[in-house]
């Protein structure tokens, strides 16, 4: 892993820890979840994706370093959401809605989050 991907990943974690800190104060506890940053080809269009219940996501180098902070926070909780989870998409859900949305808002992000660990 080099300098540019550790500090990509750092990104996704810190996010992660500060879900942790969200569900602990609502007495839920958010498991070990394995982040990577991952090269993708020219043609995939996938911010990220994630392995359904097995705690696993992997994040696109391109989204990682180019899509707003807020759209990062999306991603990862929503891919999160299906690591963790093993929910799929719902096109009535906010945050898990297979396309991201226009200037994701992270409050409403987060609020959807913590739906899925009630």
């Amino acid at each position: 892993m080099n300098d540019e991907t550790y500090t990509l990943r750092r990104k996704a974690i810190e996010i992660i820890y500060e879900l942790k800190a969200e569900l602990r104060s609502i007495d839920k506890t958010l498991p070990r979840v394995e982040v990577r940053i991952v090269d993708t080809e020219p043609s995939v269009t996938a911010c990220a994706y994630a392995y359904l219940g097995q705690n696993i996501v992997h994040i696109a180098t391109k989204w990682a370093k180019h899509g707003t902070a807020a759209e990062f926070y999306h991603i990862v909780l929503h891919e999160i959401v299906h690591a963790v989870t093993g929910f799929r998409h719902d096109k009535n859900c906010y945050l898990m809605h297979p396309n991201l949305p226009t200037n994701p808002k992270p409050e409403k992000s987060l609020e959807a989050f913590i739906k899925y660990f009630n």
